[in-house]
């Protein structure tokens, strides 16, 4: 049986980090699919190589999903999966652990 400390190191290694967070939040705060350029612009200054390598992460864990919406020009969009969606609740405790501590 896994420990509770196993389980929340296992969980920081898939979303703890900066850019995986943000995007993810991006897409929590949108709720609706988004395309590669749009988060490239909103997510600035990650730079295109990085946020490929994040989306790529984040659709390998299931977080996001990747759809193919036309083959010429090839146009894709990403969009919370079930999973992916299921990560609000921690948005909304950052937000309010932030609001109580952060005008100290």
């Amino acid at each position: 049986m896994e420990t509770k400390e196993h389980i929340c190191e296992r969980t920081i290694s898939i979303i703890g980090n900066k850019w995986i967070l943000r995007i993810v939040n991006e897409f929590n705060t949108q709720k609706e699919p988004i395309r590669f350029n749009s988060l490239l612009k909103t997510l600035s200054p990650i730079s295109s190589k990085t946020l490929s390598a994040k989306l790529k992460d984040l659709v390998k864990y299931a977080i996001l999903e990747k759809k193919i919406i036309s083959m010429d020009p090839i146009i894709t969009t990403y969009e919370l999966t079930e999973k992916g969606k299921d990560l609000a609740g921690l948005f909304n405790s950052m937000t309010k652990w932030g609001k109580k501590w952060q005008k100290q």
